[in-house]
């Protein structure tokens, strides 16, 4: 069966739930979905969309990203999402990345971009009333589209996700999941992170409603938890912890809440316990559409510290440098095997290649199994900063960084935070000893990088701290911090 069919089967076997709920008078059938997929998809027709064409979409999570979604792969079209948290100097390197030629841009964000290269639309569009018969066959092994994650060279990459990676990971995860008919999934992350676009995947698979907050603000996050009832969420720690602190307790239909995007305190899921929030900490990446392993809130006392166990078909393996099979206990690179494994990075054949193997994914992450397969990591990807739940090379801050006119030197790297997990800090050789400061910093910075690339914390120093071999210490670094 190919995607096509796939999809209008959800259609039809579900039309009278509801697949949106936006706001107490707001909601929309699968029936109703299905009408605006048809009018939308054939407008794009009209706009001349073609198969096999990537394209741009600059958007906040809303009903019309996803009916825009649905009706471009009708189109035959590839969609390329994009952080609505970019410069716009940002989001052109990742449409010439991409060689988009069009973008999708939400109304409410049209002055986020306005390049002259790029065809450029607002959505939603108005006074959609035409439905032509589409005809469409879409293979499950097509590119459904691209997310992009951090590179190790500063350059962002752009992996691209199957129609079968997002089917299978779906299929892998309600295995933790169990979804059930009325089921409802809060739209908590944003939907250009895997995470969050693996949210509207599962609840279009399993017939399940779309809760959509008025943002993605703790406030509006919790009333939707209030109002709306969810069964499943999906936070990163940053959420969950003033979630907490805010005093929101989870609503009693919400089953299973799923926390991942990064580095997890046991303490907060051990808070969140407490409080009644059936919380599971899981591991994966962009690179693996969403989680391949999961630790369940009843695992956590005996092995706080893991990662979790993989969902079978998952498997995932710990190598040595000559790429042998270590044994239990023992650290080496995490290499991830599984029918949502991504495959590869949009026109980047070398990194490609470096990271992708046989049906194989080379993390470079660092870590080990135990005896009975619970994966435990000791280090996430060096060159990565996850803070609040966005992915930053520390390479791309350095080289903005670098042509600030009073430094010399700079290393950027992570600080233990317990709000946002890590931050960002910066170490600073300045010329001629003389002063700079934080607020200088981030001014300097600000037409050149999102505010969540900007460092959070400075230090001035004579000189970095150097191994014999030249390489920067970063763990004295952080001493001095």
């Amino acid at each position: 069966m190919n995607f096509a069919q796939k999809l209008f089967n959800v259609l039809n076997d579900f039309p009278s739930n509801e697949f949106v709920i936006h706001s107490v008078s707001q909601s929309l059938t699968y029936s109703e979905l299905e009408n605006k997929i048809l009018e939308t998809a054939s407008h794009l027709n009209t706009l001349g969309i073609s198969g096999n064409e990537y394209v741009g979409i600059l958007g906040n999570n809303s009903p019309e990203f996803v009916v825009l979604i649905l009706s471009l792969w009708m189109t035959g079209a590839i969609p390329v999402l994009i952080s609505n948290r970019l410069l716009e100097s940002e989001i052109s390197e990742l449409l010439n990345l991409s060689s988009c030629k069009r973008i999708f841009i939400s109304n409410e964000l049209d002055g986020k971009y306005s390049s002259s290269g790029v065809q450029k639309f607002i959505f939603p569009f108005d006074n959609l009333n035409e439905k032509n018969d589409i005809q469409f066959n879409i293979n499950l092994d097509s590119i459904a589209l691209v997310i992009f994650t951090s590179g190790s060279t500063g350059k962002p990459k752009g992996v691209e996700i199957t129609f079968a990676n997002l089917v299978q990971s779906a299929l892998i995860g309600n295995q933790y999941f169990g979804h059930q008919k009325n089921d409802r999934w809060l739209a908590s992350l944003p939907f250009y992170h895997v995470g969050g676009f693996s949210i509207i995947v599962r609840a279009f698979l399993f017939g399940a409603t779309l809760i959509f907050p008025e943002s993605l603000d703790i406030k509006h996050l919790a009333n939707a938890i209030k109002y709306f009832h969810p069964t499943h969420a999906s936070f990163v720690s940053t959420q969950l912890k003033r979630l907490i602190e805010s005093g929101i307790k989870p609503n009693k239909e919400l089953r299973q809440v799923l926390l991942g995007g990064g580095f997890i305190e046991s303490s907060l899921i051990e808070s969140a316990i407490e409080k009644g929030w059936n919380v599971a900490k899981s591991f994966g990446a962009t690179e693996t559409c969403s989680f391949v392993s999961v630790l369940t809130s009843d695992q956590f006392s005996k092995r706080r510290e893991s990662a979790g166990k993989a969902l079978p078909p998952n498997e995932i393996f710990i190598l040595d440098e000559n790429k042998n099979i270590m044994p239990p206990g023992k650290t080496g690179e995490m290499v991830i095997k599984g029918n949502s494994v991504t495959k590869g990075y949009l026109n980047n054949p070398d990194e490609t290649k470096k990271k992708f193997s046989n049906g194989l994914y080379y993390t470079g992450d660092y870590g080990f199994l135990d005896e009975n397969g619970f994966l435990y990591v000791e280090a996430r990807r060096n060159d990565l900063i996850i803070t609040g739940g966005e992915n930053v090379n520390p390479v791309e801050v350095e080289t903005e960084l670098l042509k600030h006119p009073l430094i010399n030197e700079v290393c950027v790297f992570s600080l233990m935070e317990q709000e946002w997990g890590q931050i960002i800090a910066a170490a600073l050789v300045v010329k001629d000893n003389k002063t700079i400061t934080l607020e200088e910093i981030k001014s300097f910075l600000n037409d050149k990088l999102a505010s969540f690339k900007h460092p959070k914390k400075i230090l001035t120093i004579e000189s970095l701290p150097k191994t014999e071999l030249g390489k920067v210490r970063k763990e004295k670094l952080r001493e001095m911090f």
